[in-house]
């Protein structure tokens, strides 16, 4: 888990911006609230799903036909391990700032799981220390604080001595309110959001969700306690009488709260008509948007990472289908398939197609042939196409540019003792050049530079540990300065 897994949270937070802005402009103002529900709560699904499923490889060719990264030329390092491409280097011991992220990310996950256990908590201590009488299907749990607000969690219905004082009409639509939402499972809708927002906790996105689930669910049981019209007007007034202040816990439903305006607002809304209901069609092409964007967001592929994994593989792409090269002129494509290695029908190799692309030890890759001539700013953008039979065509785009040739040939003799300067019997930087056997104005050769190196490290003049090489090209001019930097024996 690292950046990916960031990347699948912004991907994730894109979706829910997209599905929340969508329910706000478009659905939040209509009556339909059983769909509003299911908006919503398919809303949150999808927007943790869908950042982990893969567009259709035709609708990537569509929006993306040149999707994959071309190879990056060889980077040369400093050092013993001179002229090995930079994925071989070893990243410096220590905690990583993506370490520290990660760590706080997940010390959010952990603290918002153990809030709502604790909520959990609370509710079931609430249940079991508190006299109770059977309710239809549920319970009612009658709590000695008088000013606590009625609400609903599942099957359990809380009321305070406050609501005794009701007249009988007024407690029978206070419970039958509280036992819409355990009918109709609203406490589970809540459980879900919570959970879905630990993992989320660093946006106000799933509060939102968690907010407009409520108010529905609200709204649910409002036209179902109202369903006959002769009683909105007693059901008004005692939604305004029992109006109450921030809710105990996000996982219960309240009889009554800030949104009582609201609430008898929608009590006298008309049903909405259905043409407005047609509105829930756009939702089809909002998701396939988010879906898109979620796609965009995915880390960018690799020079090593543009090829399916071994597990992959192993599934589905596990033979070559066709191999091509285009843009080739040095090499023709006989050579290149022969320093490729591969040939349609062979076994689909992650690691051997990268050696053979970019570097092998015995300079047999396709890049060292092209750098052994001069062709220093070569460069082959790979592309692997997967088909429905289960091979991957390849397609291997070369970019050869100009030789270049060597303009200068510089050796740096360091002090082996940088306060005391060179010792007396110190080799003279001529003739060190003169070791490498590399001379102005002869064409480039990444094999003969490697050579040079090695010539130094066995000269016994110097530290064979501490030949370094820096080449610096300049493409304007077609020529590369050649800097060797080596320290006293």
């Amino acid at each position: 888990m690292g950046s990916s897994f960031f990347l699948y949270l912004a991907a994730a937070t894109a979706c829910q911006a997209a599905f929340g802005l969508f329910y706000w402009l478009v659905l939040s103002r209509l009556s339909t609230f059983a769909w509003n529900r299911a908006y919503l709560l398919s809303a949150l699904v999808l927007s943790a799903v869908l950042p982990l499923v893969a567009l259709p490889a035709a609708w990537v060719q569509l929006l993306w036909p040149a999707a994959l990264p071309a190879a990056a030329l060889p980077v040369w390092h400093l050092g013993a391990a001179a002229l090995v491409p930079a994925a071989k280097a070893t990243a410096p011991a220590g905690i990583s700032w993506l370490s520290v992220v990660l760590a706080v990310y997940w010390l959010g996950v952990a603290w918002q799981a153990g809030r709502m256990a604790r909520s959990l908590g609370w509710l079931y201590r609430l249940s079991r220390r508190h006299p109770r009488t059977r309710l239809g299907r549920g319970w009612l749990v009658q709590l000695p604080e008088p000013n606590r607000p009625a609400f609903s969690f599942g099957k359990y219905v809380f009321l305070s001595p406050a609501h005794t004082q009701l007249s009988a009409s007024e407690y029978a639509l206070l419970v039958q309110h509280e036992q819409v939402h355990g009918a109709q499972y609203h406490s589970l809708d809540l459980l879900l959001a919570e959970a879905l927002g630990w993992f989320f906790w660093f946006n106000g996105l799933v509060p939102y969700f968690q907010r407009q689930l409520r108010l529905v669910h609200e709204y649910l049981a409002d036209a179902t306690v109202t369903r006959p019209p002769d009683r909105r007007a007693a059901y008004g007034h005692l939604l305004l009488k029992l109006a109450a202040g921030p809710l105990p816990t996000s996982l219960v439903h309240p009889f009554s709260t800030k949104q009582v305006a609201q609430r008898i607002h929608m009590l006298t809304f008309p049903p909405s008509s259905p043409m407005k209901k047609l509105r829930f069609l756009l939702v089809v092409p909002v998701a396939a948007l988010a879906w898109v964007g979620a796609a965009v967001l995915s880390p960018a592929p690799s020079v090593a990472a543009i090829l399916p994994t071994a597990q992959q593989v192993a599934k589905a792409q596990s033979r070559i289908g066709t191999i091509t090269w285009e843009g080739n002129k040095f090499l023709s494509t006989a050579q290149l398939n022969e320093a490729l290695g591969l040939q349609a029908g062979d076994p689909y190799d992650k690691e051997k197609l990268v050696a053979t692309l970019a570097y092998r030890p015995d300079n047999s890759d396709v890049t060292s042939r092209y750098m052994d001539h001069g062709y220093l700013f070569f460069q082959v953008t790979p592309t692997a196409t997967p088909r429905p039979d289960g091979t991957t065509d390849l397609l291997f785009t070369i970019h050869e540019g100009a030789v270049a040739h060597i303009n200068t040939v510089t050796v740096v003799l360091l002090a082996k003792d940088k306060q005391q300067g060179l010792a007396a019997g110190a080799p003279k930087p001529e003739t060190l050049r003169q070791l490498t056997a590399l001379n102005p104005g002869e064409l480039f050769s990444r094999a003969k530079l490697m050579q040079a190196q090695r010539n130094l490290a066995m000269s016994g003049l110097v530290n064979p540990a501490q030949v370094d090489i820096n080449p610096q090209p300049n493409p304007a001019t077609g020529k590369v300065n050649i800097d060797f930097a080596v320290t006293e024996k």
